[in-house]
């Protein structure tokens, strides 16, 4: 499984994360060079240093992917450095709700957008002209289950997380037969230590551990992969 990643670029964004460092730890694995998004520096360093690879291989970058000109400056960059950009793994998101639709300030609302949507948007946007240059990328985005399964007094991130589903499947159409693929992973409740801070009380033994969703990218990143465009990959664990 993903066979073919030796000495492509991929570019990780969320990578400090609790999903975003297991991706990392798993494409640490593959001969890819990883390009590792996030907004702290200092958190950045510290998940290089973790991994271990050698310099030519990994590549820190602080950046705000919610903003126009701070996606062109890393893909420049990424560009700058390796020539090339072959894998976008935008792991960027985040919830908010807890209010009914008529008490949700325009605010929230808002930041739901810019961080789900906005960001996947401008990163699409961004990594696909060197892709379809050299005639071949892979693109993997994170929605989330509750986009075709909403509940209530999560509108903002149902609606955001269903509208990235929405821009991939668009983009699968328009790349199609071009080398690069779309496709876009829609796990349940993720097992990491900032959901279990939010929810003590739950079981996170039904929760889906965040190296399956990594294993998942891994393989739709892989030759083997190339014929998977525009799915939606459920990953609910036992939610």
């Amino acid at each position: 499984m993903g066979e073919g990643l030796s000495g492509r670029v991929v570019v990780i964004t969320g990578a400090t994360g609790g999903l975003g460092s297991a991706v990392v730890r798993e494409f640490a694995q593959t001969g890819a060079r990883l390009a590792l998004v996030g907004r702290s520096a200092e958190r950045l360093e510290g998940l290089v240093d973790g991994v271990g690879l050698p310099d030519e291989r990994i590549l820190p970058l602080p950046a705000d992917v919610t903003q126009e000109e701070g996606v062109g400056r890393l893909v420049t960059t990424v560009l700058d450095r390796w020539g090339r950009l072959d894998v976008l793994l935008n792991t960027v998101g985040g919830w908010a709700g807890g209010k009914p639709v008529w008490e949700t300030s325009v605010e929230a609302w808002d930041r739901m957008m810019k961080l789900n949507l906005r960001s996947a948007f401008l990163l699409s946007r961004a990594v696909l002209p060197p892709m379809l240059e050299s005639g071949w990328g892979r693109i993997v985005h994170v929605a989330s289950k509750t986009a075709v399964a909403p509940r209530a007094k999560q509108a903002g991130y149902a609606v955001s997380k269903m509208g990235l589903i929405t821009l991939v499947e668009v983009i699968a159409a328009e790349v199609k037969g071009t080398g690069v693929t779309a496709n876009v992973i829609l796990p349940s409740i993720i097992d990491t230590p900032a959901n279990r801070r939010m929810m003590p009380k739950a079981d996170p033994a039904k929760w889906v551990p965040p190296e399956r969703i990594a294993a998942t990218m891994r393989f739709l990143c892989s030759d083997e992969a190339g014929s998977i465009n525009g799915a939606r990959i459920p990953i609910y664990g036992a939610v």
